[in-house]
């Protein structure tokens, strides 16, 4: 029941909605999913905050795929690992992995959050060379960051120098599909899209659930 409630509301607004996942889901599973109204984009994790390829990103890939998915309407997403040290490394890592593989995806994401260094500074820093290296091989990216998340690792004061091509998606679990709530931060003043609820069970899986209009 709560499924079929959770389609209707869907399929309600005339607006864009997709889950993100970080575990391994079938072609049928993701299926499901797009019954339930989650059918506009799909979002997987691709690099873990352990510092290393997600083993399950090549198979969630072409199971979205299967299920209806193009490759325009898949992103990943790339969880740094800050204390591994080495950014750049990190994305050129990740990249070789892509290629090899043969990911199909539009956009990459980094999964700005979680524990960084205590030194603003040192965050900018590891920061900057993440995106100086995507930007460098031309990898197609967006930013994941909440304005407290923000705060917490660079400051508030720290405008992101590609913020008005690299667009951010932001989590706030009101429940809400609207950016009524957004705040301006990073030197982003409108969002691309948003996480409005968080570690949320369908299909049998965890998943977020996210709107963009």
């Amino acid at each position: 029941m709560l499924f079929i409630f959770a389609a209707i509301i869907l399929t309600a607004h005339a607006a864009s909605y997709g889950v993100d996942i970080a575990e391994s889901i079938s072609t049928s599973s993701i299926q499901c999913l797009r019954n339930l109204g989650f059918n506009s984009f799909f979002i997987f994790r691709a690099w873990r905050s352990l510092g290393s390829f997600d083993p399950n990103a090549k198979s969630i890939n072409e199971n979205a795929l299967a299920a209806g998915f193009s490759a325009k309407n898949i992103d990943a997403y790339f969880y740094p690992c800050y204390s591994c040290g080495d950014p750049a490394g990190q994305v050129k890592s990740f990249w070789n992995q892509v290629t090899s593989k043969k990911l199909k995806f539009e956009r990459l994401w980094f999964d700005i959050e979680g524990k960084w260094s205590s030194s603003k500074s040192s965050n900018r820093k590891f920061f900057e060379s993440l995106t100086n290296e995507a930007a460098a091989i031309g990898i197609k990216s967006g930013i994941y960051a909440s304005y407290y998340n923000w705060e917490d690792i660079v400051g508030l004061d720290y405008k992101f120098s590609r913020a008005g091509s690299w667009p951010i998606w932001y989590p706030h679990y009101d429940g809400k599909k609207t950016f009524s709530d957004f705040k301006s931060f990073g030197g982003w003043t409108s969002p691309y899209m948003k996480q409005y609820n968080g570690d949320m069970t369908a299909c049998s899986h965890d998943v977020d659930y996210n709107y963009r209009p």
